[in-house]
């Protein structure tokens, strides 16, 4: 029964996606699952020319010593790769890896598998998802080991759980959205030195898809040898170390030693599990190397990965990241690239030595608008909360203009929903006020009461004062399209005399100001579009389930929900009502039911326009040096599925001859 509804579940992907990439490598858990499945053996493993050396000089033990008992076997994409070479890409925020993310792969415990389809063994070499559903079982990888060489234990998997989850200091709010169906933290135990077990008080038959994907990150990423020594537990003097570092507090520390961004850490010295560790990190750029103790081959039994090393660099602006693009000088870029650009990159691309691979998007919206529901201003908040109002906000916006001025009419014109491969996806939850009518827009807001200046240029708050407010948003990322859709957008609302300001910020002011509950708007891109995300419970643009740098449309009533009602603000019953159907699609064992608590939701954002949504599965430009091989000509571009990993990064390779 279990396994029949996890096929059920992951088979509503593939039709989600509606695309089979052209060229697919298989992968197999084990090499002994490898061997029985084709019939083929491996008798030998290799490693590249760098690692070699160090053998030779007893830096490093054997290949074979180095390598878990059962490592995963993959088969590249074209062809068998090359050893060496430098990855060049680049990055806008300092000290942030940019496109080095997509080019170095992730590791969840488990992972989504190149037919986007399949959850498949990853740092877990197997589980077991017991019969009610409660209970999953995972088995670690015997003789895997960190990059400095320690081994990798079920010890590493209670840190995350007892030291840092567990921990006040270190996680204040729980991960109660995720990880406590039925109401209750889920209890975490290790069985042996090589076996955890998760046990929950519902059934939770989404578990493995869950550390398939985005929520399967973290939890393999915590070195506990490395690490305790930044935690007061073991540590006695851990707060004289921050200090020794620059900080107040220890686990101001321990946060520092652990920043990643996806799985990539950031911080030279920290042990990962990744195929490449940071070495160097400076004010203009990260280097990163080879993992030595990296656990997957390929099918001749070359150590992956290919690539020796990754660097990448820090530039100013998108002007500049665009110019390193066109001139050739970017072996790969995808975070920062845009449609608009699209023209720009192919014109360019024959002289400068590239291919751009136009995949498509798991975005259910281009750029999400949202109106902070909780706002700290009591007029504009109580205005937000007028479900008129923000259907007459979305009614102003000319998304045809939009589409083709922004997109090449590329895009689908559409309110805020999964893309339309998805099973729950209808029509009417993409028209729902998305069509181009400021009259009935206006009509709106008169029937509110809103009523207009003297010069009949801006409306007026019921207290007297111009309605204005900022649009306050990180520019940067996926959200490229943000500015240009928003000077769009500000200029259709100003028709029906509502002013909206443009106030780009940095990353790390909003993620201060948003938790803060200071920004009244923000935007986002949509991209938690799939049926992936959404029947993993990810449904954050449906409800507010969390507050942050890109999400801040309901921060109080998030944090009512995080805390289980012990701060924030309680929200109305439409959307408590929300969450109780999230639980249910989450640990439902009955598949209809799921679908259908499903569509329920997507109605709820149709009618109430929790969110505002703009130009939907907007293709995104990927841009490949020519000599970079073993990526597909088609993927997939979406945190969904962690962007290229289903494509193991691990296996690309600079060709030479």
């Amino acid at each position: 029964m279990i396994r029949k509804l996890i096929l059920i579940l992951l088979s509503v992907t593939i039709c989600l996606l509606g695309i089979t990439p052209a060229l697919a490598q298989k992968s197999w858990g084990t090499l002994q699952d490898y061997e029985k499945a084709t019939g083929a053996s491996i008798a030998k493993f290799n490693e590249a020319p760098m690692l070699r050396t160090k053998v030779a000089a007893g830096e490093l033990p054997a290949v074979e010593e180095r390598l878990p008992e059962e490592p995963v076997v993959i088969e590249p994409v074209e062809e068998i790769g090359q050893y060496g070479g430098t990855v060049n890409v680049f990055s806008i925020a300092p000290g942030h890896p940019g496109d080095g993310g997509y080019v170095s792969g992730q590791e969840p415990i488990l992972r989504i598998d190149s037919d986007l389809q399949t959850i498949v063994p990853n740092v877990a070499r197997k589980w077991e998802l017991s019969e009610d559903g409660k209970t999953l079982t995972l088995y670690l990888r015997k003789g895997m080991r960190w990059s400095d060489g320690y081994p990798y234990t079920a010890d590493d998997i209670m840190y995350w759980w007892e030291d840092i989850v567990l921990n006040d200091e270190l996680s204040p709010v729980k991960p109660t959205a995720w990880w406590a169906p039925g109401g209750e933290l889920m209890k975490v135990e290790k069985v042996d030195d090589y076996t955890v077990r998760f046990r929950f008080a519902a059934s939770y038959p989404i578990a493995p898809i869950l550390l398939g994907g985005p929520e399967g990150l973290w939890k393999a990423q915590f070195p506990k040898h490395y690490l305790k020594q930044f935690h007061i537990k073991y540590n006695p003097k851990a707060n004289e170390l921050a200090k020794e570092r620059g900080f107040e507090f220890w686990y101001q520390l321990h946060i520092d030693r652990t920043l990643t961004w996806c799985s990539l850490i950031r911080n030279p010295g920290v042990p990962t599990i990744n195929a490449f560790q940071c070495v160097e990190k400076t004010a203009s750029h990260l280097l990163y190397e080879r993992n030595p103790y990296y656990w997957k081959v390929d099918t001749e039994g070359n150590q992956l990965p290919y690539i020796d090393k990754i660097l990448v660099k820090k530039v100013e602006d998108i002007e500049m990241y665009t110019a390193k693009i066109v001139t050739g000088e970017a072996d790969f870029a995808a975070r920062e690239t845009s449609l608009e650009n699209y023209p720009l990159y192919v014109e360019s691309a024959e002289k400068a030595g590239y291919r751009v691979l136009p995949w498509p998007s798991g975005f259910g919206t281009m750029v999400l608008y949202q109106l902070n529901l909780t706002c700290k201003d009591p007029v504009l908040r109580k205005i937000f909360r007028d479900v008129r109002f923000r259907r007459a906000l979305s009614l102003a916006l000319n998304r045809e203009e939009m589409n083709e001025i922004l997109f090449f009419g590329m895009g689908k014109p559409a309110q805020w929903t999964l893309i339309s491969k998805s099973i729950l996806y209808e029509p009417g939850f993409a028209q729902a006020y998305a069509q181009y009518d400021p009259e009935e827009a206006n009509r709106l807001l008169d029937e509110m009461g809103l009523e207009w200046d003297k010069k009949h240029e801006y409306r007026l708050r019921p207290d007297g004062k111009r309605l204005v407010w900022t649009n306050e948003y990180y520019a940067g990322g996926m959200n490229i399209a943000g500015e240009a859709t928003s000077e769009l957008a500000a200029k259709y609302w100003k028709k029906i005399g509502v002013q909206v300001l443009l106030k780009p910020i940095t990353g790390e002011l909003s993620g201060i100001r948003a938790p803060g509950n200071e920004i009244d708007m923000n935007l986002w891109i949509g991209d938690r579009g799939t049926d992936f995300a959404f029947f993993t419970g990810d449904m954050r643009w449906f409800m507010p389930l969390s507050y942050g740098w890109e999400m801040t449309y309901g921060v109080e009533w998030a944090r009512w929900y995080n805390t289980k009602g012990k701060a924030g603000e309680e929200p109305p019953e439409k959307v408590k009502q929300l969450y109780e159907w999230r639980e249910r699609v989450m640990t439902t064992m009955d598949e209809e039911e799921r679908i259908e608590l499903g569509k329920k939701i997507l109605a709820s954002e149709a009618e109430n326009v929790w969110v505002i949504g703009t130009v939907a599965e907007v293709p995104v430009p990927i841009i490949v040096r020519d000599n970079l091989r073993n990526i597909p000509g088609e993927g997939l571009y979406t945190w969904d599925v962690l962007y290229t990993m289903p494509q193991h990064p691990e296996q690309f390779f600079l060709k030479q001859r």
